[in-house]
Protein backbone atom coordinates (compact mmCIF):
# COMPACT_ATOMS: atom_id res chain seq x y z
CA UNK A 1 0.00 0.00 0.00
CA UNK A 2 1.51 3.33 -1.07
CA UNK A 3 1.58 6.23 1.33
CA UNK A 4 0.17 9.51 -0.05
CA UNK A 5 2.77 12.12 -0.91
CA UNK A 6 2.65 14.85 1.72
CA UNK A 7 3.60 18.34 0.66
CA UNK A 8 6.03 19.99 3.07
CA UNK A 9 5.17 23.36 4.62
CA UNK A 10 7.04 25.85 6.77
CA UNK A 11 6.00 28.91 8.74
CA UNK A 12 6.75 32.17 6.96
CA UNK A 13 5.56 34.64 9.58
CA UNK A 14 4.90 33.82 13.24
CA UNK A 15 5.83 34.60 16.83
CA UNK A 16 6.03 33.04 20.29
CA UNK A 17 2.90 32.77 22.39
CA UNK A 18 3.08 34.83 25.59
CA UNK A 19 1.73 33.37 28.84
CA UNK A 20 -0.88 35.67 30.41
CA UNK A 21 -2.66 33.21 32.69
CA UNK A 22 -2.04 35.57 35.59
CA UNK A 23 -3.56 38.48 33.59
CA UNK A 24 -6.73 37.10 31.94
CA UNK A 25 -8.84 39.38 29.74
CA UNK A 26 -12.52 38.47 29.28
CA UNK A 27 -13.88 39.53 25.89
CA UNK A 28 -16.99 38.92 23.79
CA UNK A 29 -18.54 40.00 20.50
CA UNK A 30 -15.11 40.78 19.09
CA UNK A 31 -14.09 40.82 15.45
CA UNK A 32 -10.28 40.80 15.11
CA UNK A 33 -8.78 42.26 11.93
CA UNK A 34 -5.11 41.41 11.32
CA UNK A 35 -3.39 43.02 8.32
CA UNK A 36 -0.04 41.65 7.19
CA UNK A 37 2.42 42.99 4.64
CA UNK A 38 4.56 40.09 3.47
CA UNK A 39 7.30 39.89 0.85
CA UNK A 40 5.97 36.73 -0.73
CA UNK A 41 4.65 35.43 -4.02
CA UNK A 42 2.36 32.40 -3.56
CA UNK A 43 -0.96 30.85 -4.53
CA UNK A 44 -1.36 28.78 -1.37
CA UNK A 45 -1.28 29.58 2.32
CA UNK A 46 -2.15 28.00 5.66
CA UNK A 47 -3.01 29.74 8.93
CA UNK A 48 -1.58 28.59 12.26
CA UNK A 49 -3.75 28.87 15.37
CA UNK A 50 -2.67 28.64 19.00
CA UNK A 51 -4.11 28.75 22.50
CA UNK A 52 -0.96 27.39 24.08
CA UNK A 53 -1.43 29.02 27.50
CA UNK A 54 -5.20 29.22 27.34
CA UNK A 55 -7.56 28.43 30.22
CA UNK A 56 -10.71 28.47 28.05
CA UNK A 57 -11.36 27.49 24.42
CA UNK A 58 -11.08 30.21 21.78
CA UNK A 59 -14.12 29.53 19.59
CA UNK A 60 -14.16 31.35 16.24
CA UNK A 61 -17.50 31.48 14.46
CA UNK A 62 -15.54 32.11 11.28
CA UNK A 63 -12.10 33.04 9.99
CA UNK A 64 -11.76 34.81 6.65
CA UNK A 65 -8.71 35.58 4.53
CA UNK A 66 -8.60 38.34 1.91
CA UNK A 67 -6.02 40.18 -0.17
CA UNK A 68 -6.00 43.98 -0.23
CA UNK A 69 -4.87 45.32 -3.60
CA UNK A 70 -3.77 48.99 -3.71
CA UNK A 71 -5.24 49.48 -7.17
CA UNK A 72 -8.61 47.72 -6.94
CA UNK A 73 -9.29 47.37 -3.22
CA UNK A 74 -10.17 44.19 -1.38
CA UNK A 75 -10.56 40.93 -3.29
CA UNK A 76 -13.15 38.31 -2.35
CA UNK A 77 -12.92 36.91 1.15
CA UNK A 78 -12.01 33.23 1.35
CA UNK A 79 -13.03 31.12 4.38
CA UNK A 80 -10.26 29.50 6.40
CA UNK A 81 -11.26 25.95 7.33
CA UNK A 82 -9.96 23.14 9.49
CA UNK A 83 -10.97 19.69 8.25
CA UNK A 84 -13.48 21.43 5.99
CA UNK A 85 -15.30 23.12 8.90
CA UNK A 86 -16.00 26.86 9.15
CA UNK A 87 -16.13 27.06 12.94
CA UNK A 88 -12.75 26.70 14.64
CA UNK A 89 -12.36 25.86 18.32
CA UNK A 90 -8.87 26.10 19.80
CA UNK A 91 -8.92 24.33 23.16
CA UNK A 92 -6.45 25.23 25.95
CA UNK A 93 -2.98 24.06 25.01
CA UNK A 94 -3.92 23.37 21.39
CA UNK A 95 -1.95 24.48 18.35
CA UNK A 96 -3.79 23.90 15.07
CA UNK A 97 -3.10 24.28 11.33
CA UNK A 98 -5.77 25.17 8.77
CA UNK A 99 -6.51 23.42 5.52
CA UNK A 100 -4.58 24.97 2.59
CA UNK A 101 -6.25 28.14 1.31
CA UNK A 102 -6.06 28.70 -2.44
CA UNK A 103 -5.50 32.44 -2.90
CA UNK A 104 -3.04 34.39 -5.04
CA UNK A 105 -0.75 36.65 -3.04
CA UNK A 106 1.83 38.84 -4.76
CA UNK A 107 4.70 40.69 -3.14
CA UNK A 108 3.01 44.07 -3.50
CA UNK A 109 -0.20 43.11 -1.68
CA UNK A 110 -1.40 43.11 1.92
CA UNK A 111 -3.44 40.26 3.33
CA UNK A 112 -6.09 40.48 6.03
CA UNK A 113 -7.20 37.78 8.46
CA UNK A 114 -10.59 38.34 10.08
CA UNK A 115 -11.69 36.32 13.10
CA UNK A 116 -15.13 36.47 14.72
CA UNK A 117 -15.77 35.08 18.19
CA UNK A 118 -18.65 32.65 18.67
CA UNK A 119 -18.77 32.93 22.48
CA UNK A 120 -17.14 34.81 25.38
CA UNK A 121 -13.62 33.82 26.34
CA UNK A 122 -11.00 34.67 28.95
CA UNK A 123 -7.86 35.24 26.88
CA UNK A 124 -4.56 34.24 28.47
CA UNK A 125 -2.40 33.41 25.44
CA UNK A 126 -1.38 35.33 22.35
CA UNK A 127 1.23 37.21 20.34
CA UNK A 128 2.67 40.48 21.61
CA UNK A 129 4.43 43.00 19.40
CA UNK A 130 5.18 46.72 19.34
CA UNK A 131 6.06 47.39 15.72
CA UNK A 132 3.14 47.90 13.36
CA UNK A 133 5.12 48.04 10.12
CA UNK A 134 4.38 44.46 9.02
CA UNK A 135 1.49 43.29 11.22
CA UNK A 136 -1.28 45.49 12.55
CA UNK A 137 -4.41 44.48 14.45
CA UNK A 138 -7.68 46.23 15.20
CA UNK A 139 -10.76 45.05 17.09
CA UNK A 140 -14.38 45.69 16.16
CA UNK A 141 -17.33 45.32 18.54
CA UNK A 142 -20.92 46.11 17.45
CA UNK A 143 -19.51 47.64 14.23
CA UNK A 144 -17.30 50.09 16.14
CA UNK A 145 -13.53 49.93 16.57
CA UNK A 146 -12.49 49.43 20.19
CA UNK A 147 -9.06 50.37 21.54
CA UNK A 148 -7.12 47.35 22.73
CA UNK A 149 -6.40 49.08 26.05
CA UNK A 150 -10.11 48.69 26.83
CA UNK A 151 -10.05 44.98 25.95
CA UNK A 152 -6.78 43.52 27.18
CA UNK A 153 -5.12 44.06 30.54
CA UNK A 154 -1.63 43.67 29.12
CA UNK A 155 -2.26 46.53 26.66
CA UNK A 156 -3.87 48.67 29.37
CA UNK A 157 -0.64 48.23 31.35
CA UNK A 158 1.49 49.04 28.30
CA UNK A 159 -0.39 50.84 25.47
CA UNK A 160 2.68 50.68 23.19
CA UNK A 161 2.04 46.99 22.53
CA UNK A 162 -0.55 45.25 20.39
CA UNK A 163 -2.03 41.83 21.08
CA UNK A 164 -3.17 39.09 18.66
CA UNK A 165 -5.11 36.11 19.95
CA UNK A 166 -5.86 32.75 18.35
CA UNK A 167 -3.88 33.40 15.17
CA UNK A 168 -0.23 32.38 15.59
CA UNK A 169 1.32 32.47 12.13
CA UNK A 170 1.28 31.77 8.42
CA UNK A 171 2.62 28.72 6.59
CA UNK A 172 3.74 28.47 2.97
CA UNK A 173 4.72 25.45 0.87
CA UNK A 174 8.35 24.67 1.62
CA UNK A 175 9.22 24.55 -2.08
CA UNK A 176 8.58 28.29 -2.61
CA UNK A 177 10.51 29.50 0.45
CA UNK A 178 14.03 30.33 -0.71
CA UNK A 179 15.53 30.68 2.76
CA UNK A 180 14.16 30.59 6.29
CA UNK A 181 15.74 32.71 9.00
CA UNK A 182 14.75 32.53 12.68
CA UNK A 183 15.50 35.52 14.92
CA UNK A 184 15.77 34.24 18.50
CA UNK A 185 15.92 36.34 21.66
CA UNK A 186 14.12 38.47 24.21
CA UNK A 187 11.92 41.60 24.09
CA UNK A 188 14.36 43.37 21.77
CA UNK A 189 13.43 40.72 19.20
CA UNK A 190 9.81 40.22 20.25
CA UNK A 191 8.90 43.90 19.84
CA UNK A 192 9.40 43.44 16.11
CA UNK A 193 11.22 46.64 15.17
CA UNK A 194 14.30 44.67 14.07
CA UNK A 195 12.49 41.85 12.26
CA UNK A 196 10.11 44.33 10.60
CA UNK A 197 13.07 46.44 9.51
CA UNK A 198 14.55 43.33 7.88
CA UNK A 199 11.22 42.40 6.27
CA UNK A 200 10.99 45.86 4.71
CA UNK A 201 14.50 45.48 3.30
CA UNK A 202 13.69 42.16 1.64
CA UNK A 203 11.60 43.42 -1.33
CA UNK A 204 13.73 46.56 -1.66
CA UNK A 205 16.88 44.46 -2.04
CA UNK A 206 15.13 41.81 -4.18
CA UNK A 207 15.05 39.02 -1.61
CA UNK A 208 11.47 37.81 -2.12
CA UNK A 209 10.17 34.64 -0.42
CA UNK A 210 12.69 34.72 2.42
CA UNK A 211 10.90 33.64 5.61
CA UNK A 212 11.81 35.66 8.69
CA UNK A 213 10.37 34.22 11.90
CA UNK A 214 10.31 36.06 15.24
CA UNK A 215 11.16 33.93 18.27
CA UNK A 216 11.54 36.61 20.92
CA UNK A 217 9.87 36.59 24.35
CA UNK A 218 9.92 39.63 26.63
CA UNK A 219 12.09 39.15 29.73
CA UNK A 220 13.59 35.92 28.35
CA UNK A 221 16.95 34.75 29.67
CA UNK A 222 19.39 32.17 28.34
CA UNK A 223 19.96 30.39 31.60
CA UNK A 224 16.76 30.45 33.68
CA UNK A 225 13.02 30.86 33.21
CA UNK A 226 10.62 33.22 34.96
CA UNK A 227 11.06 33.46 38.72
CA UNK A 228 8.05 31.58 40.21
CA UNK A 229 8.32 33.74 43.33
CA UNK A 230 7.53 36.80 41.20
CA UNK A 231 5.21 35.28 38.61
CA UNK A 232 3.69 31.79 39.04
CA UNK A 233 3.33 31.49 35.26
CA UNK A 234 5.86 31.64 32.43
CA UNK A 235 5.17 35.20 31.30
CA UNK A 236 8.85 35.60 30.47
CA UNK A 237 9.04 32.10 29.07
CA UNK A 238 11.14 29.08 29.67
CA UNK A 239 14.90 29.51 29.66
CA UNK A 240 16.48 29.93 26.25
CA UNK A 241 18.36 26.67 26.63
CA UNK A 242 15.06 24.88 27.26
CA UNK A 243 13.05 26.46 24.44
CA UNK A 244 15.65 27.14 21.73
CA UNK A 245 15.37 23.83 19.87
CA UNK A 246 11.57 23.50 19.91
CA UNK A 247 10.82 27.19 19.26
CA UNK A 248 13.31 27.33 16.41
CA UNK A 249 13.05 24.02 14.57
CA UNK A 250 9.57 22.57 15.21
CA UNK A 251 7.75 24.34 12.35
CA UNK A 252 9.87 23.53 9.31
CA UNK A 253 13.45 23.48 8.03
CA UNK A 254 15.65 26.44 9.01
CA UNK A 255 18.63 27.76 7.05
CA UNK A 256 19.95 30.33 9.50
CA UNK A 257 19.42 31.45 13.10
CA UNK A 258 20.22 34.93 14.40
CA UNK A 259 20.63 35.08 18.19
CA UNK A 260 20.21 38.31 20.16
CA UNK A 261 20.02 37.05 23.72
CA UNK A 262 21.69 37.49 27.08
CA UNK A 263 20.99 41.05 28.22
CA UNK A 264 18.42 39.89 30.80
CA UNK A 265 20.92 37.40 32.20
CA UNK A 266 23.35 40.28 32.63
CA UNK A 267 20.74 42.55 34.23
CA UNK A 268 19.98 39.82 36.80
CA UNK A 269 23.57 38.58 37.17
CA UNK A 270 23.77 39.68 40.83
CA UNK A 271 21.22 39.69 43.64
CA UNK A 272 20.59 42.66 45.95
CA UNK A 273 23.48 41.69 48.20
CA UNK A 274 25.90 41.42 45.28
CA UNK A 275 26.01 37.62 45.13
CA UNK A 276 26.62 36.34 41.61
CA UNK A 277 23.79 34.49 39.84
CA UNK A 278 25.33 34.30 36.36
CA UNK A 279 28.97 34.62 35.36
CA UNK A 280 30.55 35.50 32.03
CA UNK A 281 31.35 31.83 31.59
CA UNK A 282 27.67 30.91 32.14
CA UNK A 283 26.46 33.29 29.42
CA UNK A 284 29.16 32.15 26.98
CA UNK A 285 28.27 28.52 27.70
CA UNK A 286 24.63 29.25 26.75
CA UNK A 287 25.57 31.01 23.51
CA UNK A 288 27.82 28.11 22.55
CA UNK A 289 24.96 25.69 23.12
CA UNK A 290 22.74 27.70 20.76
CA UNK A 291 25.37 27.35 18.04
CA UNK A 292 25.75 23.61 18.64
CA UNK A 293 21.99 23.05 18.57
CA UNK A 294 21.61 25.07 15.35
CA UNK A 295 24.43 23.12 13.69
CA UNK A 296 22.84 19.81 14.76
CA UNK A 297 19.84 20.80 12.60
CA UNK A 298 22.00 21.84 9.66
CA UNK A 299 21.43 25.57 10.22
CA UNK A 300 23.99 28.35 10.39
CA UNK A 301 24.04 30.48 13.55
CA UNK A 302 25.04 34.15 13.80
CA UNK A 303 25.34 35.87 17.17
CA UNK A 304 24.58 39.53 17.87
CA UNK A 305 26.48 41.79 20.24
CA UNK A 306 24.41 43.03 23.17
CA UNK A 307 23.24 46.63 22.86
CA UNK A 308 23.77 49.41 25.44
CA UNK A 309 21.56 49.98 28.49
CA UNK A 310 23.39 52.91 30.12
CA UNK A 311 20.32 55.15 30.57
CA UNK A 312 18.12 52.36 31.92
CA UNK A 313 17.18 51.88 35.58
CA UNK A 314 19.23 48.66 35.57
CA UNK A 315 22.62 50.20 34.79
CA UNK A 316 25.72 49.71 36.93
CA UNK A 317 29.41 49.77 36.03
CA UNK A 318 29.68 46.15 37.15
CA UNK A 319 26.97 45.02 34.74
CA UNK A 320 28.39 47.14 31.93
CA UNK A 321 31.75 45.42 32.35
CA UNK A 322 29.99 42.07 32.00
CA UNK A 323 28.16 43.21 28.84
CA UNK A 324 31.40 44.43 27.28
CA UNK A 325 33.08 41.12 28.12
CA UNK A 326 30.30 39.15 26.42
CA UNK A 327 30.55 41.39 23.37
CA UNK A 328 34.31 41.01 23.21
CA UNK A 329 33.90 37.23 23.20
CA UNK A 330 31.28 37.43 20.41
CA UNK A 331 33.56 39.65 18.30
CA UNK A 332 36.64 37.48 18.71
CA UNK A 333 35.39 33.91 19.06
CA UNK A 334 35.33 31.58 16.06
CA UNK A 335 32.64 29.25 17.38
CA UNK A 336 29.62 30.68 15.54
CA UNK A 337 29.20 31.25 11.80
CA UNK A 338 29.66 34.98 12.26
CA UNK A 339 28.24 37.91 14.18
CA UNK A 340 26.38 41.17 13.68
CA UNK A 341 27.67 44.12 15.69
CA UNK A 342 24.39 45.67 16.81
CA UNK A 343 26.11 47.34 19.78
CA UNK A 344 28.32 49.35 17.43
CA UNK A 345 25.34 50.26 15.24
CA UNK A 346 23.28 51.98 17.97
CA UNK A 347 25.76 53.08 20.66
CA UNK A 348 26.06 56.80 21.38
CA UNK A 349 29.25 58.34 20.04
CA UNK A 350 31.57 59.11 22.94
CA UNK A 351 29.36 57.26 25.45
CA UNK A 352 29.23 53.65 24.24
CA UNK A 353 27.42 52.50 27.38
CA UNK A 354 24.34 54.43 26.18
CA UNK A 355 21.91 53.94 23.32
CA UNK A 356 21.99 56.78 20.83
CA UNK A 357 18.95 58.91 21.70
CA UNK A 358 17.76 58.70 18.11
CA UNK A 359 17.22 54.96 18.58
CA UNK A 360 16.00 54.90 22.21
CA UNK A 361 12.34 54.05 22.92
CA UNK A 362 12.62 56.11 26.11
CA UNK A 363 13.67 53.54 28.70
CA UNK A 364 17.37 53.41 27.80
CA UNK A 365 17.35 49.78 26.70
CA UNK A 366 14.66 49.14 24.08
CA UNK A 367 14.73 50.35 20.50
CA UNK A 368 12.22 52.57 18.75
CA UNK A 369 11.29 52.14 15.08
CA UNK A 370 14.35 54.10 13.93
CA UNK A 371 16.55 51.91 16.11
CA UNK A 372 15.07 48.76 14.62
CA UNK A 373 15.71 50.06 11.11
CA UNK A 374 19.28 51.00 12.05
CA UNK A 375 19.91 47.51 13.41
CA UNK A 376 18.27 45.89 10.39
CA UNK A 377 20.61 47.86 8.14
CA UNK A 378 23.58 46.43 10.08
CA UNK A 379 22.54 42.84 9.28
CA UNK A 380 24.02 41.47 6.08
CA UNK A 381 21.18 39.62 4.32
CA UNK A 382 23.69 38.09 1.87
CA UNK A 383 25.34 36.36 4.83
CA UNK A 384 21.99 34.80 5.72
CA UNK A 385 21.63 33.50 2.16
CA UNK A 386 24.89 31.56 2.22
Amino acid sequence: MHKPVQEEWTDFWSGCQQDYRSWPSKIWQDQQLITLKLSVDTEQIRIRFSNRFGVEPIHFQSVLLSVLLPSTGEVAKVPVLIDGKVEIKICPGYQLISDPVEIKIAADTVIRIETKLAEPVALTSGLVMYSRQIAKVSNISKEKEVSQKHLFRMVAENPKMQFIYGVAGIDLPQKIVKKKVVFFGDSLVQQGFITDGLQLRIPKDDYLNIALVNRGIGGSRILTASDPNIDPYERHGRSGLERFETDTFSTGAVDSVIVLHGINDILTAYNDSGKEHFSLENVIFGLKQYVKLAHSHGAACQLCTLMPFGRSIFYSDKLETLRQSVNEWIRTEKFADGYFDLDLAVAQAGNPQNLDLRFDSGDGIHLNMSGGQKVAAAIDIDKLQQ
